[in-house]
């Protein structure tokens, strides 16, 4: 229903309109609120009729106190939203012109016709009708725009990150229609970059919707940890990386904003080492300038190549990156010849050691790639000496298989990467000791097939040389270690084990047992059965006899 308020100081002419408005079917969408004498009258009316104020004003121009003009002066001042139509008995030109200028949407005369009437009533419908539609489709719009805004926000600050947006008037523009010019004019800017340790490994058999799900979780929950407010923006960057931008107001010093950010993720980095996620945080310094984000985020960036150097779980500042130091002279070649050594021959103390060794000397040594490609080295010096080896590696091609490189190239500390070399390495040097044992073992069973076969001769280091093809102190010493005697002494004891059982035949004298094991003096055989046996070849004879 259009509300319709009358002015006029004649009342004939205000019942004749409130006659034709309220009694004539054309004007059945219409109804008179109120019927004012003047026109200060007419707004003490409308400051009592507040906030339910009339749609149309139709005001006389010709009026004592305050004439038509000066009123709606007013009113559009008061009340922007009344349309004006006037009304006179005059038909001058600047009479019209004047409610022109003051913004009707009609102008009768007097006295005046219903025709006319309904004219200027449709035309200010028709407009109010119109602007609620406009203002309906605004609240459609700005009801979007408020539903869209976090979206907006965070499109805004990703694309000063990545510097696609530079200019400084778009920018403007945006923080105006985001509402957030009020709130950011002023504010210091910090950037800072989490990164999800492990992230590859963590979702290895996640299906894509499980990773998405994953990485929004992580987001959501730094988020309510950061709390609520419009002092950051947390945007996902890519599968293990969040972007946060801090508008720190209110501090004068830049130090105490700072402490303020530091307080904020340290409490993130806290939360989330209780549960199995870990995460790698990187601050940059500050700006008063929001153009400057790309070279905030950029400086995040660069502190975190030295993770690798620095260890994870951690906040990292630009001040935390170390010195550079001399470089330390590795002479690669002279660490391939130990590792093979070790590989080869060393325990698995020794290997340990060796590892953590070279490791102490990598610390505040090069540059994040530099360490890498030492890594890199240490992986080929293995898989140079796998595939020496290929009998001692059969089923254990994972070590160096393409597979391992990718891992090695994945890993994300220095310390991760020495516990993953170390594994590596130790792995090799037990394949290596395991081929060796078997060798050993069967070269130790040869010997003894070998003195068993020819006891009765002279059996010597260099009859086994030369039988056997190794060297006698070679022999001599695998023996050793496999038995954990020499071989003379085995063959001593093996003659021994045989004189025992001749001595328990009354058929062999004691100088044919004696040249059967191959001694040519029975004095000299009677000395070591007592030696080894701890009793002469007579007595242990009499012994058997009782």
């Amino acid at each position: 229903m259009i509300k319709v308020l009358i002015v006029d100081d004649f009342q004939i002419d205000r019942d004749n309109l409130v006659q034709m408005l309220e009694k004539s079917p054309a004007f059945s969408h219409v109804t008179v609120t109120g019927s004012c004498g003047n026109g200060k009258e007419a707004l003490e009316w409308l400051k009592l009729c507040e906030p339910d104020q009339p749609d149309i004003m139709i005001t006389d121009i010709e009026m004592p106190l305050m004439d038509g003009f000066e009123l709606v002066r007013s009113v559009r001042q008061l009340y922007p939203q009344i349309k004006i139509i006037f009304s006179s008995l005059y038909n001058e030109f600047e009479y019209a012109k004047s409610a022109l200028y003051l913004g009707s949407y009609g102008y009768l005369l007097k006295p005046v016709d219903a025709g006319e009437l309904l004219l200027c009533i449709r035309s200010v419908t028709d407009k109010i009708d119109s602007d609620l539609k406009a203002r309906k489709d605004y609240e459609q719009l700005y009801g979007q725009l408020v539903e869209q805004r976090p979206y907006l926000i965070e499109n805004l600050i990703t694309g000063l990150m990545y510097g696609t947006i530079s200019d400084a008037d778009f920018v403007s523009e945006q923080l105006e229609l985001l509402e957030l010019a009020p709130e950011l004019s002023g504010s210091r800017v910090v950037a800072s970059l989490i990164e999800i340790d492990g992230f590859a490994q963590l979702t290895r058999e996640m299906s894509i919707q499980a990773k998405h799900l994953f990485r929004m979780k992580v987001l959501n929950r730094v988020r309510t940890l950061l709390g609520t407010g419009r002092h950051y923006t947390a945007i996902s960057l890519n599968d293990a990386h969040i972007g946060v931008v801090f508008f720190i107001c209110g501090v004068t010093m830049p130090e105490e904003g700072q402490r303020q950010v530091h307080r904020l993720l340290n409490g993130v980095l806290l939360d989330f080492a209780k549960s199995d996620i870990s995460l790698s945080i990187t601050v940059s310094g500050y700006s008063n300038d929001l153009l400057s984000i790309k070279f905030l985020y950029e400086q995040c960036l660069y502190i975190l190549r030295y993770k690798y150097l620095l260890g994870g779980g951690k906040v990292m500042h630009t001040s935390d990156i170390p010195i550079s130091r001399e470089k330390p002279r590795w002479d690669y070649n002279a660490i391939e010849k130990e590792l093979q050594i070790l590989l080869n021959t060393g325990s698995p103390d020794e290997m340990t050691a060796y590892v953590n060794n070279l490791a102490a000397r990598l610390t505040g040594n090069g540059s994040p790639k530099e360490l890498r490609g030492f890594f890199y080295f240490l992986m080929i010096c293995l898989q140079n000496v796998v595939h020496a080896n290929p009998e001692a590696f059969a089923g254990r091609h994972s070590l160096t298989s393409p597979a391992a490189w990718e891992d090695l190239l994945a890993l994300e500390t220095v310390s991760d990467a020495v516990e993953w070399i170390k594994d590596r390495l130790l792995l090799a040097n037990q394949c290596l000791r395991d081929r060796e044992g078997h060798k050993n073992r069967a070269l130790v069973s040869k010997i003894k097939i070998y003195v068993e076969q020819h006891y009765r001769s002279n059996v010597t280091l260099e009859s086994l040389s030369e039988s056997l093809y190794y060297s006698p102190n070679y022999l001599n010493h695998i023996f050793k270690q496999e038995t954990g005697r020499t071989i003379l002494d085995y063959v001593t004891r093996f003659k021994m084990e045989k004189a025992k059982e001749m001595l328990a035949d009354d058929r062999y004298k004691l100088y044919e047992i004696a040249e059967q094991l191959g001694y040519q003096h029975t004095a000299y055989f009677s000395s070591l059965f007592k030696k080894y046996m701890g009793f002469t070849p007579k007595d242990f004879r009499r012994q058997l006899e009782l």
